[in-house]
């Protein structure tokens, strides 16, 4: 009976941004594992409205790159949408050239990739293809399957390991990124807040009031109570002139009582405070999915 329960168990669908193949998906298979059901969307804002009228359980956003910094709009959207973060995925991204077939990379005359992937493999590109022409798409994998179906044989993509094995490609090169430890940070996003005693990282955005010492008063709650403080961000509110918000992660869950009280203090220095969600940070850096290729090449 229990082996029948099993099987008759329905697989988390999660909706990502980009083609198979894409980082995102990467990031929701080494959170979920491999069973599960992915949507891919054209855009972040598609992700969001799949989880907000239930058509997915789950959502995955990048939020930030460890060498290019925030994804700006995925920061807009945790601004204006009623989503809250349930999870979080630290992924190490190791960019690749691939080609459709074996080929020396001085004969390569055109390289497509996602804006972000190639500022962060600027370098490599620069020193070793000056003169190929740099094209910007909308998403790593999707340059692969792009190239892919295109006629011309001297382009290239850049994207992953995971893409060039999904669309049977070849790799000319590997690890290109300008730094060998990027990474990128995801949210497992969801329309309902996550309360559990075992969250251990916090994200909120607020703003604070116009007068001297505000984001003082706001940061020392959480120094009163040895919070510790992961991430402060400002971007500007795009309400008023000169406005900004403010971004912070910090080290604790919300069912502590700490925390709780250091928002509740923290209240009284902003203009408004929004909790954009309470999760479990368990960090770690994506091995291969092999088995998961597999198993899609052979589902076709």
């Amino acid at each position: 009976m229990k082996e029948k329960h099993q099987k008759n168990k329905r697989k988390k669908r999660i909706a990502f941004q980009g083609e198979r193949g894409a980082f995102s998906e990467m990031a929701a298979v080494r959170f979920f594992d491999e069973t599960i059901n992915l949507l891919p969307c054209k855009s972040f804002e598609q992700v969001c409205e799949k989880v907000n009228i239930g058509e997915v359980d789950f959502g995955i956003l990048p939020v930030e790159n460890s060498q290019t910094g925030s994804i700006n709009k995925v920061h807009d959207l945790l601004l204006e949408e009623s989503l809250f973060a349930v999870g979080e995925v630290m992924l190490k991204v190791e960019h690749c050239i691939i080609t459709k077939e074996k080929m020396d990379i001085k004969n390569i005359k055109k390289i497509y990739s996602h804006p972000q992937a190639l500022a962060q493999c600027e370098g490599y590109l620069s020193n070793h293809l000056p003169s190929c022409q740099i094209i910007p798409v909308y998403d790593t994998a999707g340059s692969v399957k792009m190239i892919k179906e295109s006629n011309d044989s001297n382009v290239a993509a850049i994207a992953s390991h995971y893409a060039a094995d999904l669309y049977n490609m070849n790799v000319v090169k590997s690890n290109i990124q300008d730094n060998k430890s990027n990474h990128t940070r995801f949210f497992i996003i969801s329309p309902n807040m996550l309360r559990n005693k075992k969250n251990n990282k916090t994200s909120i955005i607020f703003a604070v009031v116009s007068v001297p010492g505000a984001i003082y008063k706001c940061l020392k709650e959480l120094a009163l109570r040895d919070i510790n403080l992961s991430r402060l961000e400002s971007r500007p509110s795009r309400r008023e002139l000169w406005e900004y918000i403010f971004y912070m992660d910090f080290e604790k869950g919300l069912e502590d009582k700490d925390a709780r009280e250091a928002l509740e203090c923290m209240k009284k220095s902003t203009t408004f405070l929004k909790i954009i969600g309470t999760y479990y940070s368990g960090a770690s850096v994506l091995e291969t999915a092999k088995n998961y290729i597999e198993k899609l090449k052979n589902n076709g």
